[in-house]
């Protein structure tokens, strides 16, 4: 049986490459039971879609596997025509977001024959021994019975018994959904990715350009920067974000699995910087404490970013009520310091606790402050973002956010409202008529930055003006030196936290540095290969929600 695995652009012609950690795992789980498959990885290799197409006609397969997050939609459905055109006695299987989120679609707006819906390992696996010793993938429930879904206009999908986590298309072009598969309860039983899969010294080559700055264990030049998934999913369920593990319990590996697999990457690949690629690495502070300190145990000399909670360090009370000394959440920003973390992410997203409130962050604004101040203490620079235009946004809402992150002195990663399948706030446009042809607006829609649906009472010229003004504000109020058209779209974190630098300067460990410190801190310098997120599920792991 030949395999085709196709890692897609989602940049293409972008300076920087990020290995696709979820690609990764699925490759090296189906591997380990004896499948052999080809890789057209299209990112490293900035193929045309002449040359996708000139690929497909020349290589001939039985299953052709893809996935991406939902924003790349549009493309998604023209490589699955493209090679259903070419070939159509292959089988092509989607996976991530652009498939799960949005089956009912995807199955009536391209020939697409099997969707991997959430967790991929087990799943892929399974679904390649039954087309390898010509198995049914399962069968339809009798009398059949209607899926809900939120997909506006399209057909529901059928349900079915049979492979869990598969929605696939039957012989008498049926839309067959088996249902959610239970997920894997514990990660540490996954395989570490393989990354001689993929072509390492174009990946670590073009990243080595961008290089990794604020590091003080070695000079920026020398950073090797490799990603790491450390947990999967996300504690809770924001109105405006998705992620593969949407249905899926927040799972996190254990330490000592976490660590060998970063000395395997330090001996294979001379690694010593981790961007840790999770929606949400760290939300309590007790199973943060242990991780961190077998991270220093190990000893390792490494670098590293984070996602965390807005409130991990922010809030002085734990889920049953019991108070948190400021104390100990300060010495847990040190610890992240000291182990070597070089940024951690977490997200505001609005100033106003009525925002908040309908985007069921279940964190307050003056958590997230108390923790700025905290991280900043500890010298440990964060990043953050804004999600902008949700109904309840008014000028004075937005005043009210960006006066917060003034007296922060935070420069956040700025976007607008994009509702996303699966969401609190997709459901809330479809009901209210703001999305009425799905297949337009998921074709239209690219990255948070730019302008898709106006939710608010405001006109679309005035949201954006009251939004960019305000960044402006921020701008020359920190000199970050952005120029106007770069306040939203700023090139990644790097270019925000000019002013946290400065800060971190003047201030360390709650001391002024002397001027041999100063000197050494000079040298730090942020790290580049970050960029502002593509969806409000991170790829990079910097921004928590």
């Amino acid at each position: 049986m030949k395999i085709c695995f196709i890692n897609p652009s989602l940049r293409p012609g972008a300076d920087f490459l990020f290995l696709p950690v979820g690609l990764g795992y699925v490759m090296t789980y189906v591997r380990q039971f004896g499948y052999k498959f080809d890789l057209l990885d299209i990112d490293a290799g900035q193929y045309s879609n002449e040359y996708v197409e000139k690929y497909f006609t020349e290589n001939k397969y039985d299953v052709v596997c893809m996935g991406s997050i939902v924003t790349h939609y549009k493309w998604i459905k023209w490589c699955v025509n493209t090679i259903k055109k070419l070939q159509p006695e292959a089988k092509v299987i989607v996976g991530n977001s652009v498939g799960g989120s949005i089956p009912e679609v995807l199955f009536q707006t391209s020939k697409v024959d099997i969707v991997v819906y959430g967790e991929g390992e087990v799943t892929m696996k399974e679904v390649f021994d039954a087309i390898s010793q010509g198995k049914s993938f399962g069968e339809i429930v009798e009398p059949h019975v209607e899926i809900p879904h939120t997909n506006k206009g399209y057909p529901s999908t059928i349900k079915g018994n049979g492979i869990p986590g598969i929605i696939y298309r039957s012989k008498d072009n049926k839309i067959v959904n088996n249902g959610k598969r239970k997920a894997v309860k514990n990660i540490d039983d996954f395989p570490y990715p393989d990354w001689d899969l993929f072509d390492m010294k174009t990946y670590l080559t073009v990243n080595k350009k961008l290089g990794a700055k604020n590091t003080w264990k070695f000079k920026s030049k020398d950073a090797v920067i490799m990603p790491i998934n450390i947990a999967r999913g996300c504690v809770f369920k924001c109105t405006f974000c998705h992620y593969v593990f949407w249905h899926d319990p927040y799972r996190h590996r254990s330490a000592q699995n976490v660590i060998g697999e970063m000395k395997q990457n330090i001996k294979k690949y001379n690694a010593n910087f981790f961007n840790f690629w999770d929606e949400l690495s760290f939300h309590k502070i007790g199973p943060t404490n242990k991780f961190l300190d077998e991270l220093l145990q190990a000893d390792l000399d490494i670098h590293f970013t984070a996602a965390i909670r807005a409130d991990l360090m922010g809030k002085d009370v734990d889920a049953k009520g019991n108070f948190i000394p400021r104390e100990e959440r300060l010495n847990l920003a040190k610890k992240f310091v000291k182990a070597g973390c070089v940024t951690v992410g977490y997200s505001l997203e609005s100033g106003s606790d009525e925002i908040l409130q309908a985007m069921n962050k279940r964190v307050k604004q003056k958590y997230f402050t108390e923790q700025v101040k905290i991280c900043k203490e500890a010298g440990l620079i964060t990043n953050t973002s804004l999600v902008m235009g949700y109904p309840q946004e008014t000028p004075e809402t937005i005043r009210e956010t960006m006066d917060q992150l003034e007296k922060l002195r935070v420069y956040p990663s700025t976007g607008f409202l994009l509702p996303l399948p699966e969401t609190g706030m997709y459901k809330y446009a479809i009901d209210n008529g703001y999305i009425k042809d799905i297949d337009h607006y998921l074709t239209q829609i690219t990255e948070r930055q730019d302008f898709s649906l106006n939710l608010t009472k405001m006109s679309q010229e005035q949201l954006k003006s009251e939004v960019v003004e305000g960044l402006k504000r921020l701008n020359d109020k920190f000199e970050n030196g952005l120029a106007d058209e770069n306040l939203l779209k700023t090139g990644g974190y790097d270019a925000h936290s000019k002013s946290q630098n400065k800060d971190r300067e003047k201030l360390a460990g709650g001391h002024k540095l002397t001027k041999e410190e100063l000197k050494k801190k000079n040298k730090v310098n942020r790290n580049e290969n970050t960029v502002e997120t593509l969806n409000y599920a991170t790829q990079q792991g910097t921004v928590s929600r």
